[in-house]
């Protein structure tokens, strides 16, 4: 986004829909079958819909334009519907920069249980576009409920108790940061995104993860070495799904 190039108003992003769709992609042996049966998998009426939807899910969980997608391959090895909706909800994030702003400037920075005022998402709509959008506004609430950061009590919205998500966070260290086990110092975890994207709000629950993590023996280490806070992952990102570890 630039000065004179506000970013492109929020679609529909049906989230049932596209859960279903990338848990269908487990079945296929080639990203083509699955991509060629996908615009007629889905259960919108409308064909542009479709097609408008089916651009969405591979942008989002497809990039490589392959089945080796980080959420098809967590649902391949362990089939958890909570494990698969913290990872889709950080590739949704990493792929929606507007909500993922939204998100940690808004969200985050409130407590579980809070009631979400509705005015700070018409500002940040208006502050983003330069106007305020209606239908960018409703389409950034309802995205914020479907990743489960938002739930409704009558007509009051709350900002929702994420359930611990360790598991999808330490999926995502080796993923991201630890391929092949090596040291990783904490420094660079805090400053990747992908925590907060799981909902965590601090810094002391990535390392209280990490302390369960070093006790269970699902990484090697996690200590303070001449004044360096690091963590030295044990098993290669394929051996760990394979295993399908988990805490």
């Amino acid at each position: 986004m630039t000065e004179s190039n506000p970013p492109s108003a929020l679609q529909i992003l049906p989230w049932p829909a596209m859960v279903a769709a990338v848990k269908r992609s487990a079945d296929y042996g080639t990203f083509e079958a699955f991509y060629a049966s996908l615009t007629d998998s889905l259960p919108q009426n409308s064909p542009l819909t479709r097609v408008r939807l089916t651009s969405i899910i591979i942008r989002n969980y497809f990039p490589g334009r392959t089945l080796d997608s980080l959420a098809t391959r967590v649902w391949r090895a362990y089939g958890r519907d909570d494990l698969l909706t913290d990872i889709m909800r950080v590739m949704s994030l990493e792929a929606e920069p507007v909500t993922a702003r939204f998100v940690v400037e808004q969200l985050l920075v409130l407590p579980p249980g809070a009631t979400f005022d509705t005015g700070r998402a018409r500002d940040y709509i208006g502050a983003t576009y330069r106007r305020f959008c209606r239908d960018s506004y409703r389409r950034l609430l309802a995205r914020a409920r479907y990743l489960g950061l938002l739930t409704r009590r009558g007509k009051e919205l709350l900002v929702a108790a994420v359930p611990r998500p360790a598991d999808a966070f330490l999926i995502l260290l080796h993923a991201r940061l630890a391929p092949t086990p090596r040291i990783v110092r904490v420094s660079d975890i805090l400053s990747a995104p992908f925590w907060q994207y799981l909902g965590m709000r601090s810094p002391e629950e990535v390392r209280s993860i990490l302390r369960d993590a070093d006790a269970a023996g699902i990484v090697a280490r996690y200590a303070i070495v001449d004044e360096l806070e690091q963590v030295t992952t044990r098993y290669p990102f394929e051996e760990y799904l394979s295993r399908r570890v988990a805490l």
